[in-house]
């Protein structure tokens, strides 16, 4: 459209898109869960293993839902993008990790590791967790279809919810994204409030 004297329009600002306020259904299924599993506030994480703002936001988000032990569980939801081609490899040493009870501390130490996700460095990291470095290896070898099959269930659900990228975060079904420690601390005290007021 051109303005009267044949002004060209000026360009617009782009503005931020609007909030999304769905409560979208994202279940907990079989993936791990850090923190209570009957806490009455959830904040499922989609992310990938190789994204640097996932490891970027991480760990405000866990030093949050520390300060609630009771009231808060996480549940991390696995979505390797294309682009990255160490983060579904990564994503299945979680899940051998998480056999023998460390998937969480394997997310962190891998999250930390992003430069060298390789096949030795995950051995050289299940060692640091304090895993049985042979069953580890002989899980993730024999296991590759299962966790196939998990890593495929997470990003079926992905699409389903509208994670457009990583890391996308849902508290109680409502998306947000990546904040600092205070600020989560804010959305978990809403949402506790939301939750208390829905038992009335």
């Amino acid at each position: 459209v051109r303005l009267a004297g044949g002004d060209a329009p000026r360009p617009q600002v782009p503005q931020p898109p609007p909030e999304d306020n769905t409560v979208y259904d994202v279940p907990v299924g079989d993936s791990y869960v850090f923190g209570n599993p009957n806490a009455s506030v959830t904040i499922a994480e989609f992310s990938d293993l190789q994204c640097p703002f996932c490891s970027r936001f991480h760990a405000p988000l866990f030093d949050a839902a520390k300060a609630y032990p009771n009231d808060v569980k996480v549940v991390f939801k696995n979505f390797p993008l294309p682009m990255h081609p160490n983060a579904r490899p990564a994503a299945k040493a979680a899940l051998a990790a998480g056999l023998q009870g460390k998937y969480y501390e394997m997310v962190e130490l891998l999250l930390q590791n992003q430069q060298s996700l390789t096949g030795e460095k995950f051995k050289e990291l299940a060692g640091k967790a304090g895993l049985n470095v042979d069953q580890f290896v002989k899980d993730l070898k024999d296991r590759d279809a299962d966790f196939e099959k998990k890593l495929e269930t997470d990003v079926e659900l992905a699409g389903k919810v509208n994670v457009e990228g990583t890391p996308t975060y849902f508290v109680n079904g409502k998306k947000t994204h990546g904040l600092p420690v205070e600020m989560w601390k804010e959305k978990i005290e809403a949402a506790l409030k939301e939750a208390k007021a829905a038992r009335k």
